[in-house]
């Protein structure tokens, strides 16, 4: 192979080299900005030694021109070079940019299409296996047993099922005449693991808290406060249109790798609870489990 060949070859690896780095800049740039869950890998790490393999490259390709380049002013004897027309090829290239945009908007897409479906299918299961843990859950009263039994069967559902991380009732009530949502999860197990029987509940009139002992005797005070479900502005709407209109609507969220579903549980026609099941997924479709 004589030296304009090799002089042409590494210039392609250099053009190939930069190429490839601007599209790998453009795709993490595009991951890290949106949050899109595309690939199962390490990202930052692949990223990192992807971009240290590509510039090694291109270092190469740069020295090797530099090299030939040198030798064949020194054995100069022909002239002209070939003027090619390069608007083609550079359309092509820039086309790649939104192909590639699309492509991994369509990839995290299908992840979340996915995510969707696999915590339907677990809500609507453990619904028809836990018939009487459900409905002792929606039977909501703001009382020691209700919360420890909830713990407890929120507990056994995110041990059977590894589809979400976690699962939480929400039902609605009032502090001080205000309506709200409180929202009861197996963590709550902990905290009640060693109380006994609760302690003054004389009035009759709804209470905003709860006072009980513990096994050494000390007093404790349960707060309906302590149970506040924070939401935006947009759950808060949901959770208002599904409670006032006894609505059975599933509502899918999908953020930066944080998957939540809303699902309504009704008895007699009426949404008295909707079980909140979370999940958060570090990596995308591409060999996501």
């Amino acid at each position: 192979m004589d030296t304009k060949k090799l002089v042409k070859l590494s210039n392609i690896i250099g053009l190939v080299s930069i190429v490839l780095l601007g599209y790998w800049v453009f795709a993490f740039i595009l991951i890290q900005v949106f949050g899109l869950k595309v690939f199962r890998q390490h990202l930052t790490e692949t990223f990192g030694f992807s971009i240290l393999g590509i510039i090694s490259l291109m270092a190469g390709a740069l020295m090797l021109n530099i090299m030939l380049n040198l030798t064949r002013i020194a054995e100069r004897g022909e002239g002209g070079s070939e003027i090619r027309s390069g608007k083609k090829l550079l359309y092509m290239l820039l086309l790649v940019f939104p192909l590639l945009a699309a492509v991994l908007f369509g990839g995290n897409y299908l992840t979340a299409q996915k995510k969707q479906q696999i915590l339907i299918q677990s809500a609507e299961k453990l619904v028809k296996q836990h018939p009487a843990q459900t409905q002792a859950m929606a039977d909501y009263r703001f009382e020691l047993p209700y919360i420890q039994n909830t713990a407890n069967y929120l507990n056994l559902m995110e041990k059977q099922d590894t589809a979400f991380k976690s699962v939480a009732v929400i039902v609605p009530d009032t502090i001080n005449g205000t309506p709200v949502y409180l929202g009861f999860g197996s963590r709550t197990l902990e905290d009640f693991s060693e109380a006994v029987n609760a302690a003054s509940a004389t009035d009759k009139q709804p209470q905003d808290t709860l006072v009980y002992k513990r096994v050494d005797d000390r007093q404790e005070i349960i707060r309906k406060a302590d149970y506040l479900h924070s939401a935006d502005l947009r759950e808060r709407e949901y959770l208002q249109k599904t409670f006032q209109n006894n609505s059975n609507e599933i509502e899918f969220v999908a953020q930066e790798g944080n998957y939540e579903l809303f699902y309504p549980y009704q008895k007699n026609g009426k949404t008295v609870a909707v079980f909140l099941f979370s999940d958060y997924q570090r990596y995308g479709k591409f060999g996501s489990y």
